[in-house]
C-alpha cells in the first residue's frame, strides 16, 4: 500500500515537475529578501523563563536600581602607578566616551572621573563633599598645581574605603593584588564601571562597533594596558565575531559543493543536492525574518543544522536517482523511482525529527522553542525542496543528453561496492565482534567519565557538570574576550555581578498631615520617626555584617550596599577634624555600637540613620544614591557584588551559601523586617507559604550575572536528562507505528541510546578537562536532541533498504546487506563527510557556543555513521526482525 501511494505521488511529481520547479523557485524569491529582517541580539534574562526566580529577580533590580548591564573597562599601567595627569585625563576621557554610548545611565557610572565619586571628609561644619578631579581634569601645564590635584586625588581614593577595593588596582612587590590597607603596595590600575540599560540589547551590534572605535587609540599606547569585560560587551562581541566571520559560513558551503562534486563526478550532482538544502535553509530564514521573533545567536546554526539533516536526505535520493538511471537508462523513470524508493523513509525520517524538534519546544527556554518552530518549518519542507525537487531537477536538466557516461558510472560505483564489500566481509566474519568492541569501549569511556556508578538520585551523571561558565560559553579559552577576562579578574575583585534586592515586608503607611489629620493608621515622621527600612539601625547593621561575611568568602571579591555610604559617614562624624579617620568607626550606629563605646549612651539609633540619610541626599546629587537605594520611599534598595569565579561549581555553592546564610539569619532583629530576592515572576511569592520554613521553603533568588547563572544550571538541571529520553520515547512510539515493528523500533531506539550515552561521556571528558566551552551547559543541551534527530535518520535509511533488498535477493542475507551498503550506506558516509567538512567553519570563530555545537554534532555524526553501517546490520541479523525477515 505503502508503495503505490510513493509511485501515485511520484508520478504526479513528475508530471507537474515544471510548475513545482516555478513554484518553489517564486517562494524562495520571496523569503529570500525576508532575511535581512532577521532581529538577532544576546540577551540571558530573554533565554529563560521569566517566572524563574534568578531571572525574575535580576529583572526586578534592573529596573529598579539599574547595575544590571555592566561594563568594565580597566586602564592597567605596565610601569609606575596611576598618578600621573595624562593617565589621570585619560581615565576621564574614557569615563565620557562610554557615558556617550547610545543608553548608558550616567548617574550608575563609577570611575575616579564620575560624578558620585567624591572625596568624603569632615571639618568643623559638617561633612564635606568634593569631586575628586576637576571637570577640566589634571593640569597639564602648572606642575605644582599638577601634584596638589593628584595628592588629593590619591588621598580621596585610598582614604575611602568603600570606593578604594572597587576602582583601584594596587600591586604588592611581588606583583601580587593587595587588599585594602595593606601596606608597601603601588596603585597600578583603575576601572571605569558602566552601566547600560536594557535598550542597549536592540542594537547590540552598532553599540559594540562604536565601543571599539572609541577605545582603539587607547589600546596602541604603549604605556597601558586597556581591558574590557563585562555582560553588554561579551554579548555584543558574539554579534560582532559572528558578523565578522561570515565567509565561513560561504566557505562551509563551498567546501560541500567541492566534496559532493568530487563524490559524483558531476555539476549536477553537486549543485543539484545543494541548491535543495538552501531552498530549506532560504524558507526557514525568510520565515525567522517574517516572524519578528528576537533570535539569539545560537539560531545561526539553524542553517547549519538544516545542512546537516537535509544533506542527508538530498545525498540519499541523489545516489538513489543514478542508481535507477545506472539501471534503467531512462531519465523520467529514474526521478520516478528515486522518488518512489526514498519517500517513505524520508518521511519516516522528517516525523522522527519533527517529533527530537518538538520535544525541545517543550523546555522553558527561548532559543529551545525557536530551534523548535523553525526546525520543524524547515524539516517538512525537506520532502519537497530535496526528496522530490532534486529527481525532478535532474531529469529537467539531464547529467548529459544520453545520460551519463559509462566511465563515470564505473568511477561513482567502484568505490561504493568495494567498501560495501570489505564491510560486508567485516560484520560477517569473526571480524563482526570488533564493532561490538568498539562501542563497548566507548560505553566503558562514557561511564567513566559520567560518573554513573557513583551517581544518586539528585545527580544521576555527577561526572557531567551542568551549570555554565558565561564567559566561555561564549568565546574560547584562547580568544581576546577571554584573555581580557582572566586578566581582569586576576586585577579586579570580581567579574561576575551579583545582586540582591531587600524590600521591606510591611508597606509604607501615608503620612499623617502637620495637624494629625489624614488617614486611618497614617505615620507621624516627627513622632514615630522615618518610615523605610533604611532608616532602620538593625536593618542597617545586619546588612553590614551580612557584606562582611561576602566579603570574606573566598569566591566574593567586593560587595556594596547602601549600608557602606552609611558606615562612612559614622566615620567621618565621629572623627575629630585634622585626625586621621578611624577604622573602628566605620560602622552602623545602632544600639550595639553606641553601647560599646559608652554604656549610657540614650541616642536614638534610628533617628541617627535618618540623620544621616538626609546629609548623604543632601550633599549628593540627584539620583547618585540610586544605584544602592531608592530615596524616595527608603524601603528598598540592592546589595551588589562581584564573584570573582566563573567556575560552574563555585558559582553554584556561591549561591548555595548566600542563600544558607539568608535562611539562617532570617529571623535576625533586622532582616526578619525584610524580603531578599524573588520566589518567582512577581513579588507575590514573598508572602505566601514559599517563604515560611518548612518542607516547601523556596530559598530567594539572586540576580546579576551569578543569577544567570544560576538559573541557566537550574533549567539545565531539569532538563538534561528528561529532554533527550522525551525525544527518545517519541521516536520509539513513532517509528514503531509507521514500520508496525515493535523490534525495529526498539533497535532504532538502541542506536539512538548509544549515540546519546557517548555524548553525556564527551560531556564529562570536557568538564575532567575543566573545559567549560564544551561542558553540558544549557547551550550545548540543545545538541542531544538534535543529535537522536541526525542518527535516526541514516539508520532508517538503512533499515528501509534492508527490506527492500531482502525482498529482490528472496532473502539471502549477505547479497542484501551487500546491496544495502553499496547503495544507502555509500550514501551515508558520503553525507558524513560531507557534513563533517561543513562543520569546519563553526570551529574557526572565537565563539564557544559554535565551537561547542560543532563538536557535539561532530562527534554524534561519527557515531551514528559507525553503528548504523555496522552495529545495526548486526544486530538485524541476529533478532531478524519480521519487518525485514519475514514481509508481508
Amino acid at each position: 500500500m505503502s508503495k503505490s501511494i510513493s509511485r501515485h505521488y511520484a508520478e504526479f511529481a513528475m508530471a507537474h515537475r515544471r510548475s513545482i520547479f516555478w513554484g518553489v523557485l517564486l517562494v524562495t524569491l520571496f523569503l529570500a529578501p525576508m532575511i535581512q529582517y532577521l532581529d538577532i541580539r544576546n540577551d540571558p534574562d530573554t533565554l529563560l523563563p521569566f517566572s524563574n526566580r534568578y531571572v525574575s529577580t535580576n529583572l526586578y533590580a534592573e529596573s529598579h536600581f539599574g547595575m544590571g548591564n555592566l561594563m568594565v573597562v580597566g586602564i592597567e599601567m605596565k610601569q609606575g602607578d596611576i598618578y600621573q595627569p595624562w593617565l589621570i585625563n585619560t581615565v576621564q576621557e574614557i569615563h565620557h566616551k562610554l557615558e556617550k554610548l547610545p543608553n548608558s545611565r550616567t548617574n550608575n557610572f563609577l570611575s575616579l572621573a564620575a560624578q558620585k565619586v567624591k572625596f568624603m571628609g569632615a571639618d568643623a561644619n559638617g561633612l564635606v563633599f568634593k569631586r575628586l578631579i576637576p571637570t577640566s581634569g589634571i593640569d597639564t601645564k602648572d606642575a605644582k598645581l599638577a601634584e596638589e590635584q593628584l595628592a588629593f586625588l590619591k588621598t580621596g581614593l585610598e582614604e575611602n574605603p568603600v570606593m578604594a577595593p572597587m576602582l583601584l588596582y594596587q600591586e604588592d612587590a611581588n606583583g601580587k593584588r593587595c587588599v585594602y590597607g595593606q601596606s608597601g603596595c603601588t596603585t597600578r590600575g583603575t576601572f571605569v564601571i558602566a552601566d547600560y540599560d536594557d535598550g542597549v540589547k536592540e542594537h547590540y551590534l552598532s553599540w559594540v562597533r562604536t565601543l571599539l572605535k572609541e577605545l582603539e587609540p587607547y589600546t596602541h599606547d604603549d604605556r597601558i594596558r586597556i581591558l574590557v569585560a563585562g555582560e553588554p560587551y561579551f554579548l555584543s562581541y558574539m554579534l560582532l565575531d559572528l558578523v565578522d566571520h561570515w565567509w565561513l559560513y560561504a566557505l562551509s558551503l563551498v567546501i560541500v559543493v567541492l566534496m559532493l562534486l568530487r563524490e559524483c563526478r558531476s555539476w549536477h550532482g553537486a549543485l543539484f543536492p545543494m541548491y535543495g538544502v538552501l531552498t530549506t535553509i532560504v524558507w526557514t530564514m525568510g520565515v525567522m525574518g517574517l516572524s519578528g521573533f528576537l533570535l539569539t545567536t545560537m539560531m545561526v546554526l539553524t542553517p547549519m543544522l538544516l545542512l546537516a539533516i537535509g544533506m542527508g536526505h538530498a545525498v540519499q535520493v541523489t545516489r538513489r536517482y543514478m542508481q535507477e538511471h545506472d539501471e534503467w537508462g531512462d531519465t523520467e523513470e529514474a526521478g520516478i523511482r528515486a522518488i518512489e524508493h526514498t519517500l517513505i523513509p524520508a518521511a519516516l525520517c522528517v516525523v522522527t525529527g519533527v517529533a527530537g524538534f518538538a520535544t525541545l519546544g517543550l523546555v522553558d527556554i527561548s532559543f529551545y522553542k525557536d530551534y523548535a518552530y523553525f526546525g520543524i518549518f524547515g524539516l517538512i519542507t525537506l520532502l519537497l525542496t530535496t526528496t522530490t525537487l532534486i529527481p525532478l531537477m535532474l531529469v529537467m536538466f539531464p547529467m548529459r543528453a544520453t545520460g551519463i557516461s559509462q566511465s563515470e558510472k564505473e568511477y561513482n560505483w567502484r568505490k561504493e561496492r568495494h567498501i560495501a564489500s570489505t564491510l560486508t566481509n567485516f560484520l560477517t566474519r569473526g571480524t563482526r565482534w570488533i564493532p561490538i568492541g568498539v562501542v563497548a569501549a566507548l560505553l566503558l569511556l562514557s561511564v567513566h567519565y559520567t560518573g554513573i556508578l557513583h551517581g544518586t538520585r539528585d545527580d544521576l551523571m555527577p561526572g557531567v557538570e551542568k551549570g555554565i561558565n558565561y564567559a566561555h560559553a561564549a568565546f574560547k579559552e584562547d580568544s581576546r574576550v577571554i584573555r581580557e577576562i582572566n586578566r581582569l579578574g586576576e586585577i579586579m575583585p570580581g567579574v561576575i555581578s551579583l545582586n540582591i534586592p531587600i524590600r521591606g515586608k510591611d508597606p509604607l503607611k501615608p503620612r499623617c498631615g502637620q495637624d494629625g489629620a489624614a488617614p486611618p493608621n497614617c505615620h507621624d515622621p516627627e513622632t514615630m520617626g522615618e518610615q523605610g527600612i533604611f532608616n532602620d539601625a538593625d536593618v542597617m547593621a545586619d546588612l553590614a555584617r551580612m557584606e562582611e561575611w561576602m566579603r570574606k568568602h573566598p569566591s566574593i571579591g567586593f560587595t556594596g550596599s547602601y549600608a557602606q555610604y552609611l558606615k562612612l559617614v559614622n566615620m567621618l562624624l565621629s572623627t575629630e577634624p585634622g585626625e586621621k579617620a578611624n577604622m573602628a568607626h566605620f560602622a552602623i550606629p545602632d544600639t550595639a555600637y553606641l553601647k560599646a563605646a559608652d554604656p549610657n549612651d540614650t541616642r536614638n539609633p534610628n533617628e541617627m540613620i535618618a540623620l544621616y540619610n538626609g546629609l548623604l541626599a543632601m550633599m549628593t546629587s540627584q539620583g547618585d544614591l540610586d544605584s544602592f537605594v531608592d530615596s524616595k520611599s527608603w524601603n528598598e534598595g540592592v546589595l551588589l557584588g562581584f564573584v570573582n569565579t566563573m567556575d560552574p561549581a563555585l558559582t553554584h555553592k556561591v549561591v548555595l551559601d548566600i542563600q544558607t546564610y539568608i535562611e539562617a539569619h532570617k529571623n535576625d532583629v533586622g532582616f526578619r523586617k525584610v524580603n531578599f530576592g524573588l520566589r518567582n515572576g512577581d513579588t507575590s511569592g514573598d508572602t505566601n507559604e514559599l517563604s515560611q520554613p518548612g518542607p516547601q521553603y523556596l530559598a530567594p533568588g539572586i540576580g546579576g550575572f551569578l543569577g544567570a547563572t544560576e538559573a541557566t544550571r537550574e533549567v539545565s538541571m531539569e532538563n538534561w536528562l528528561l529532554s533527550p529520553l522525551e525525544t527518545g520515547v517519541v521516536i520509539f512510539l513513532i517509528t514503531g507505528l509507521m514500520f508496525r515493528n515493535w523490534a525495529i523500533s526498539l533497535l532504532l531506539t538502541v542506536m539512538l541510546g548509544i549515540t546519546l550515552f557517548t555524548q553525556y561521556g564527551l560531556a564529562g571528558y570536557f568538564t575532567a578537562m575543566r573545559n567549560w566551552s564544551g561542558n553540558l551547559h544549557f547551550g550545548n543541551l540543545v545538541t542531544l536532541s538534535i543529535a537522536m534527530g541526525l542518527g535516526v535518520d541514516y539508520s532508517i535509511y538503512m533499515v528501509s533498504r534492508l527490506k527492500e533488498e531482502m525482498e529482490m535477493s528472496g532473502g539471502e542475507w549477505r547479497e542484501a546487506l551487500f546491496n544495502t551498503l553499496a547503495s544507502s550506506g555509500s550514501a551515508v558516509i558520503v553525507s558524513v563527510m560531507v557534513l563533517l567538512g561543513s562543520l569546519i567553519p563553526l570551529l574557526g570563530t572565537e565563539l564557544g557556543n559554535t565551537w561547542g555545537l560543532g563538536i557535539y554534532i561532530g562527534e554524534a555524526l561519527v557515531v551514528d555513521v559507525f553503528t548504523s553501517l555496522t552495529v545495526l546490520p548486526l544486530l538485524v541479523y541476529w533478532l531478524k526482525p519480521n519487518y525485514i525477515f519475514q514481509p508481508e
